[in-house]
């Protein structure tokens, strides 16, 4: 295989994972969703700083080409 195809295989792998994890966090009440976890590292500067540098890693890998 070659090098691009196991990158979308494993991006593939990335997202059925979070989707699982949201279901599973939707269904119960001891886990934090997407949301409620976005929103928790919102509220302080350190979490900002990580939630911009993941906006910025995902926009240069994926969306700068």
């Amino acid at each position: 295989m070659s090098g691009s195809v196991v990158g979308v295989v494993g991006l593939l792998v990335l997202l059925a994972g979070a989707a699982a994890l949201e279901v599973a966090a939707r269904r119960s009440e001891d886990r934090a969703t997407a949301a409620q976890a976005l929103g928790a590292a919102m509220r302080t500067a350190p979490g900002r700083v990580l939630v911009l540098a993941a906006w910025i890693w995902l926009g240069v890998h994926f969306l700068a080409r």
